[in-house]
């Protein structure tokens, strides 16, 4: 395998953690953020990142840090910035990578939308993916499925305080989830060995889980019992929930992993091992579960 260059687009952002696992493997990584004095930015220069100005707003910058990488990677911003500014930052990577002449644009979307779904943050996706099948660069899109790291983002804090796990669907339903990691490990084989790759979309998961299921696992970690929660009644009303209740994404995993051999992915089980649970509370002493 040889060094590369890789742009990483956004890295500070979620996938902030792409940028250390590439430096680990060898490869060189070019850094892009709106700004490189940040905290977040300064890190990833220590680490031994080249940081560069360039962010999704214009594709003038992202080309100039293109014309350097050997490959670029980025994702969507819609959680951050909006579906109607995720579908723009998505073109404006995909014309800067296309006018640099770059030899693989790594785009990380997500399961399901490689079709219309009626979810705003989905169809922005789908989107920048009919943008970039029509512009004849070599690419990788990679769609994972719901993230298990979801669990804690900000808006399920009350469910956490008061000791429940929290569920964007019902719990019984199953959910297939993948774990960043799993995301970033995958991202980065992709762009080790472009030529299997090239012109594929790769819809990835790790597991299939359901909430009551998770629940179990999290309660013989704690060592005490852990119920799963019911999405509260304003949940109903997100559409990216309404849709995985309803309709869901239906990866192979048994067939990925077999594609895949050489990742190791994570069961919920093996990555739940690995966060800190103690941040969700009890509100009382409970009997551990057998």
């Amino acid at each position: 395998m040889s060094q590369l260059t890789v742009l990483v687009c956004g890295a500070t952002g979620r996938f902030a953690g792409l940028t250390a696992l590439l430096l680990d493997r060898g490869h060189r990584v070019l850094a892009a953020t709106r700004d490189p004095g940040s905290p977040a930015a300064r890190r990833l220069g220590e680490r031994g990142a080249q940081v560069v100005r360039a962010d999704f707003s214009g594709a003038a910058g992202l080309t100039a840090a293109a014309r350097r990488a050997d490959a670029v990677v980025a994702a969507g911003t819609a959680h951050a910035a909006g579906p109607a500014a995720d579908a723009r930052h998505g073109r404006n990577v995909i014309d800067a990578a296309g006018a640099a002449g770059v030899a693989h644009l790594v785009y990380v979307t997500v399961a399901g939308a490689d079709r219309p779904t009626g979810v705003p943050v989905m169809d922005s996706k789908h989107a920048v993916e009919r943008h970039l099948s029509g512009t004849g660069l070599p690419y990788t899109i990679v769609a994972p499925v719901y993230f298990m790291d979801n669990v804690w983002n900000p808006w399920n804090a009350p469910a956490l305080a008061a000791g429940r796990l929290p569920s964007p669907v019902s719990p019984s339903r199953p959910l297939q989830q993948v774990p960043v990691a799993d995301v970033l490990a995958f991202t980065a084989a992709m762009l080790e060995s472009p030529a299997a790759a090239l012109g594929q979309r790769i819809e990835i998961a790790s597991d299939e889980i359901s909430a009551e299921q998770a629940a179990e696992v999290v309660s013989r970690l704690l060592g005490r019992r852990v119920d799963a929660d019911r999405p509260p009644a304003a949940s109903h009303a997100n559409p990216l929930f309404a849709w995985l209740e309803r309709t869901g994404t239906s990866v192979d995993i048994p067939a990925l992993r077999r594609s895949y051999p050489q990742l190791r992915w994570h069961t919920f089980a093996s990555w739940a091992a690995t966060q800190d649970w103690r941040r969700l509370h009890s509100r009382s002493a409970q009997a551990p579960t057998a």
